[in-house]
């Protein structure tokens, strides 16, 4: 049944993404200044890079989607590094560079504790690398205060993870990007979310190979076959990730009003994967004036990868330099480096 919709089994794999060649370089793309790997929930080897500017006005990290990783990124990264910006991008668990079991989950807060530990990891970075003054109270020293704004981007699937990084842990950010958002995807045939049922029962952890019509979610042809040729990326998946994702929208759908931060939501008129009219009373439930919203028309699911990605881009400078311009490191919400709000 599996292989009239595309799919079929695939053997279980802790592919060692990290030995994989790198993808191939274009015009438009920032070499990393650096990789490195942290230790993330259970251990798993989770592996980054950075885009440093010498002289930051901030950080922005960004969150990938599924099938994909960091390094997809790199025309980002130039971008935003040209506007003086420092980037950081980590790989999931089971993508990329990071170790797991390819597109396997074990519910949805392993993947939001390993992105707020690499956010609490960055804004300890630049505290040590643009020399924070120390902080003393009583004689007993205390973690620094943030030295700059950090943002999270967040695409897909990294945006219900960012959400949910905002949600439970909101002093690792300053504010919040979100390009098609996984909140709401659009709906699965009948007999494959019977199939999905089955398997979570009984088969939680099998992995399966989903179409890749990479060209129905990113109009560039560049990128489409730079993504097919691209040994980091996969279509792999188990039914353990697709509940997890179901794990979080739950955990997300009647919680809006808690999100304190200033968001960017970037959505795209002709997604086939995410449906954004499906989660107009999330949105409607944020804090008035917290909330800046676009559907760009025409545009496909991966936003930042299609050919007219300049007007998301075009959209997210100023929201990006009122941001900066607006930061406050003493405000309420800039909590001291190294702290922790929420369990």
């Amino acid at each position: 049944m599996l292989q009239l919709y595309g799919i079929r089994p695939f053997p279980a794999s802790r592919y060692p993404g990290w030995m994989a060649e790198a993808p191939s370089v274009l015009p438009d793309d920032l070499e990393p200044t650096n990789f490195g790997f942290l230790a993330g929930h259970s251990e798993t080897a989770l592996a980054f890079r950075r885009w440093e500017h010498p002289d930051p006005v901030g950080r922005v990290v960004i969150a990938h989607g599924y099938g994909e990783h960091g390094e997809r990124y790199r025309h980002v990264a130039k971008w935003l590094h040209n506007r003086g910006w420092s980037v950081s991008a980590m790989d999931h668990r089971g993508f990329g560079r990071s170790g797991g079991v390819r597109g396997d989950a074990d519910g949805i807060r392993a993947f939001v504790d390993d992105l707020v530990l690499f956010l609490r990891h960055e804004r300890r970075h630049d505290a040590q690398r643009l020399n924070a003054p120390p902080r003393v109270l009583d004689g007993m020293p205390l973690p620094p205060l943030p030295v700059c704004p950090q943002v999270l981007l967040g695409h897909s699937f990294g945006g219900l993870v960012s959400l949910l990084a905002l949600l439970w842990h909101a002093d690792t950010l300053d504010g919040l990007v979100l390009t098609s958002p996984a909140l709401a995807v659009r709906p699965v045939s009948a007999p494959l979310r019977w199939v999905q049922r089955l398997l979570l029962r009984i088969a939680p952890h099998i992995p399966l190979e989903l179409p890749n019509d990479k060209a129905q979610v990113c109009s560039d042809p560049v990128f489409v076959q730079r993504y097919w040729a691209d040994p980091l990326c996969h279509r792999r998946v188990t039914a353990a990730f697709a509940e997890a994702l179901d794990e979080g929208r739950r955990e997300l759908i009647s919680l809006g009003h808690e999100l304190d931060r200033p968001i960017l939501l970037l959505e795209a008129g002709a997604d086939t994967v995410v449906d954004p009219d499906a989660s107009e009373s999330f949105w409607a439930a944020l804090q008035p004036g917290r909330l800046q919203r676009h559907r760009l028309e025409g545009l496909r699911h991966e936003l930042l990868h299609d050919l007219r990605r300049n007007e998301a881009l075009d959209l997210l400078a100023p929201w990006l330099e009122g941001l900066r311009a607006g930061w406050n490191p003493n405000a309420p919400h800039a909590t001291m480096v190294g702290t922790k709000d929420r369990p």
